[in-house]
């Protein structure tokens, strides 16, 4: 069984939930964000989710 780091982050565009989601995403996280923003593109490890809006 293969343990995967997986955190959600809120906020994740930009600010302290940007600099969270980047630091996880370094140290070998798979980060899903969020964000109240259009979600920015994904990038290495850290894959944004669609607002409900």
């Amino acid at each position: 069984m293969t343990n995967k780091k997986i955190v959600l982050v809120t906020g994740a565009s930009s600010g302290f939930g940007q600099l969270t989601a980047q630091k996880l995403a370094a140290v070998g996280y798979w980060v899903f964000g969020t964000s109240r923003k259009s979600h920015p593109a994904s990038v290495d490890r850290v894959i944004f989710l669609p607002s409900s809006r």
